[in-house]
């Protein structure tokens, strides 16, 4: 139980920390930009090569001649003109969108897109998060030989696209799907005859003890959303980049699926049978999040943060534990539940456009999952009457690595 509470912690203080860190970056980005979305159009003003004086209005000194008119009202021209502030008129000047002096043949273009696209590969690693407890004793020492925290998983591929396009009234909508595939850690402990399962199904299950054990933890993830945005863009004259921001709202689904089974081996290679288990976690809810992304010429930087608060649909199913003998000890259990999901979502890449639609996507990324039912959270080494049919919910994983890829914006 002390292991279950620090679990649950440990669960509150990652969900806290990186739902805020989700969101800080669009929102830096959205503070940044304080302008709608059409704000290149004030660029049709005027050109910044004219000269002030021609917005002016006319002035009774223009023209190759002076009137004879005026010589016995104005005793000298400097005395009638007006300040120059006051020739320029005042919707102009605050309709500037640079600073003084640059010119509009300057700036890079402003982005144009209408809809945009991309896939991406995906390498992701991921840590343990797993309760901590015994898998495997030695008899002889009475120390435990592996825990559910042993396996160590490496670096595994997935896939992520996104298509999106933007309407009227800079609101758009977009689509997106993540899958992560083939994610498998093992763990191997030897003995001799001396390696048994935690008390008391241990005895049942292998009474001679076992000479090796192989422990196997298999995961999928996949990830489907679908978010309504409002997008904003202005000129950043401090970065010299367009900046255009994003706000989203949308509905996310997250199923993930584990197993996990610990394989004893004895006497000359012969394999026992295993006690394996699994789990399905399908996780529905409402997700809000941003995205910001500064273009150059060539060059762009584009993050996006996304915390998700999701209701999860959980089941955990025991496959039938037999012993040696052989002798059914415990037949084909499972049980379901629901809980609270969460999870946050980061990512930061590097864009190199090659045309004025296809671009090279690279970059990080940072996602956590909370509130999940854990393969190896299940393992029940009881022999009471409820023995494997206790769900436990409250898992976590995190997931980061790199992606690569390409994007078209047209």
């Amino acid at each position: 139980m002390a292991q279950h509470r620090q679990a649950r912690t440990k669960f509150g203080f990652q969900a806290i920390s990186l739902a805020t860190l989700a969101i800080s970056l669009p929102t830096i980005g959205l503070a940044l930009s304080g302008m709608p979305c059409a704000q290149a159009d004030s660029f049709d003003t005027f050109s910044f090569n004219e000269p002030l004086a021609e917005h002016a209005e006319p002035s009774p000194f223009d023209g190759p001649f002076w009137p004879a008119s005026h010589a016995s009202t104005i005793e000298s021209p400097t005395e009638s003109l007006e300040p120059l502030s006051q020739q320029i008129p005042e919707q102009t000047l605050e309709q500037m969108p640079v600073s003084e002096g640059v010119s509009r043949m300057s700036l890079p273009p402003s982005p144009s897109w209408k809809r945009y696209a991309y896939g991406e590969a995906l390498f992701l690693g991921r840590d343990n998060q797993s309760y901590n407890q015994p898998l495997l004793t030695n008899i002889d020492t009475l120390s435990t030989v592996l825990t559910s925290q042993s396996m160590q998983f490496p670096f595994s591929e997935g896939f992520r696209t996104f298509y999106g396009a933007i309407g009227p009234e800079c609101r758009g909508w977009e689509i997106g799907y993540f899958g992560i595939y083939g994610q498998s850690a093992t763990a191997t402990a030897v003995g001799e005859g001396n390696l048994f399962l935690p008390l008391p199904v241990g005895a049942d299950l292998d009474p001679a003890g076992a000479d090796s054990a192989l422990f196997k933890y298999n995961s999928v993830i996949n990830s489907a959303e679908a978010n309504m945005f409002h997008h904003f863009t202005r000129w950043n004259d401090s970065r010299q980049a367009w900046l255009e921001v994003d706000w989203l709202t949308g509905f996310r689904y997250i199923g993930v699926e584990e197993t996990a089974a610990l394989n004893l081996v004895c006497c000359g290679g012969t394999e026992h049978p295993s006690y394996s288990v699994g789990t399905r976690n399908n996780m529905f809810g409402g997700q809000i999040g941003g995205r910001a992304r500064l273009n150059w010429q060539r060059w762009a930087i584009e993050g996006w943060g996304k915390a998700a608060v999701l209701g999860n649909f959980q089941k955990q199913y025991q496959n039938p534990l037999i012993s040696t003998v052989p002798f059914e000890i415990r037949p084909a259990l499972s049980s379901t539940g629901t809980t609270v999901g969460m999870v946050a979502d980061m990512n930061i890449s590097a864009i190199y456009r090659m045309t004025d639609v296809w671009g090279i996507r690279v970059g990080y990324n940072a996602i956590w999952l909370g509130g999940l039912a854990l393969a190896p959270n299940q393992f029940d080494f009881t022999n009471n009457v409820n023995a494997g049919t206790l769900l436990q919910p409250s898992g976590s994983m995190f997931l980061h690595g790199a992606n690569l890829g390409l994007e078209a914006r047209y």
